[in-house]
């Protein structure tokens, strides 16, 4: 019987891609992401206090593949917000998800200016990136007319999933030359697809990529679960030179 040549994807998403200052006393709020700022509230680390035009952001560069993310943090709103002057909105390179804003009187007294009650929420984002982006900025933008004193913001449990995710690969080795990617379920790839000969693949943690050839290690079934580098040259039989 003869091989039977093909690429199997299979995702299991959501994909747990980022998170950071997750617990009431995590270790890695006091890392570099975001910001260097730590403050606590009622038992809690946050990175901040920010105010004024204060903004925090955290940038993932060529690593990203997928179309559909989810995004989520809470905020922590210390002190006196005046809804109408102050808010604060989250950005996706630099689309505007949201823009937010509390009440003075909104929340209880934890921390701080005793005079004006704080308060926790939970916030949360799906949003989309084009075909072929792999470099998010994510953002969040103080908008507020005092200083830390009387208002001021922090956030934590930064959660970054991607909903929809791709796999690249590459007619080169470390990800360069030609670019072919799939996104989207579990998917076979028949020979009359491949646009070239795979050098490379980038693949981010949650995904399988299964290849066999009868002329690929002796046709037995490759399963990679992290990015190649470099490949010994897979073609398939009749992959398509002119794609």
């Amino acid at each position: 019987m003869p091989g039977v040549s093909f690429i199997k994807i299979l995702f299991f998403y959501p994909i747990l891609f980022y998170q950071n200052c997750i617990d009431a006393q995590s270790g890695d709020c006091f890392n570099n992401d975001w910001s260097n700022r730590v403050v606590g509230c009622a038992g809690m680390l946050f990175k901040g206090q920010f105010s004024c035009s204060e903004q925090i952001s955290l940038e993932f560069n060529n690593n990203i593949l997928g179309l559909k993310f989810h995004f989520s943090f809470t905020i922590g709103k210390f002190d006196s917000w005046d809804a109408g002057s102050d808010s604060l909105q989250v950005l996706a390179n630099n689309a505007v998800l949201d823009t937010f804003t509390y009440r003075p009187n909104e929340g209880t007294t934890m921390c701080f200016n005793s005079f004006y009650p704080d308060m926790f929420q939970s916030k949360s984002y799906i949003f989309y990136l084009p075909q072929g982006t792999k470099t998010l900025k994510l953002t969040l933008q103080g908008h507020f007319d005092e200083n830390a004193d009387n208002e001021s913001w922090g956030a934590r449990g930064f959660t970054l999933e991607i909903l929809e995710p791709c796999v690249e690969f590459y007619s080169d080795c470390n990800f360069q030359g030609d670019v072919w990617r799939i996104c989207n379920g579990n998917q076979t790839s028949q020979v009359r697809n491949i646009p070239f000969e795979i050098k490379s693949i980038l693949i981010v943690n949650g995904i399988q990529v299964k290849i066999r050839d009868p002329r690929y290690h002796g046709g037995q079934t490759q399963t990679y679960t992290s990015s190649q580098y470099c490949l010994s040259s897979y073609q398939f039989p009749k992959y398509n030179q002119n794609a």
